[in-house]
């Protein structure tokens, strides 16, 4: 009788993904008297499905992998996700990088935020089990590096993406990453929404706006200097909403906009506010 499978370490890029604010959501689905609050549930469950599908439906023909060749894995539980593949196969940077994004996107414009770190070393990643100093350490990047809802990168990790050979490495990551002021690398989920949203034109606007809504309810729930930590996280995500609203009520770009005859598309960026810088 053949005794168990040997395991060993792989060198693998490793994704940890934590979904903010989770223990209050969770709290919000049970009422102090027990009474499920179903439209709470369905939120978590909507959140769940939202990582399954970005994640893992039609990923042969979206991430356009050989399935024999393909090593990566996925595991979701609680409030985490977490991905990983073999650093050997640098192209698949490049296409878990597009579903990161794309999960982000979707969860944001739900009102739900995720905070992250991709490097890379060893680890074992199988359906049954996960464990290894990659997993540690993607875990203490997000943790301790993070700081705010963003998904950050280890400087190795833009290294390998850049020996990416399915495509101009250097523009595509332009599309999906963001330097930050400092100097670490974060998947975008602001302006680049527009490159990945259903309707970029009209839906953008709208995406935005919920954006905006979602950071002022988060300012306004950390006044307290009990809650500076949160109020940190929500004056990072303001300084970049302020940005993009900006630049979509620029002269030129309104004026590209209804030259393109998308007046309702020019409204809807014009009805975008800023935030206070002061709120």
């Amino acid at each position: 009788m053949p005794g168990p499978e040997k395991i060993q370490y792989e060198e693998r890029v490793t994704v940890f993904i934590d979904i903010l604010g989770f223990k209050d959501l969770l709290a919000e689905t049970v009422s102090r008297d027990e009474v499920q609050n179903q439209a709470k549930v369905q939120e978590i469950a909507g959140a769940y499905r939202i990582m399954r599908n970005v994640l893992e439906v039609d990923t042969t023909e979206k991430r356009r992998v050989d399935l024999k060749k393909d090593s990566r894995q996925i595991t979701i539980f609680s409030d985490c996700v977490v991905i990983s593949f073999k650093a050997d196969q640098p192209d698949e940077i490049f296409f878990t990088l597009m579903d990161i994004q794309g999960m982000i996107i979707e969860l944001a414009a739900k009102g739900i935020l995720c905070r992250g770190a991709i490097t890379h070393g060893a680890l074992v990643h199988k359906p049954e089990m996960l464990f290894g100093p990659a997993l540690v350490e993607a875990y203490l990047l997000e943790s301790k590096a993070a700081l705010y809802p963003r998904v950050i990168l280890h400087r190795d990790i833009i290294r390998l993406a850049k020996l990416n050979s399915v495509l101009d490495s250097a523009e595509a990551l332009r599309e999906l990453l963001v330097k930050d002021s400092d100097g670490m690398y974060y998947v975008d989920y602001f302006s680049s929404a527009q490159d990945v949203l259903d309707d970029p034109e009209e839906g953008f606007p709208e995406y935005i706006r919920r954006l905006g809504d979602k950071i002022r309810r988060g300012l306004q729930g950390s006044s307290s200097a009990f809650k500076a930590d949160v109020r940190v996280k929500y004056s990072w995500m303001k300084e970049r909403y302020n940005q993009v609203v900006k630049q979509g009520q620029y002269p030129a770009f309104q004026g590209r906009l209804r030259k393109k005859g998308l007046d309702d598309a020019a409204d809807a960026y014009m009805a975008l506010k800023r935030i206070n810088p002061y709120e």
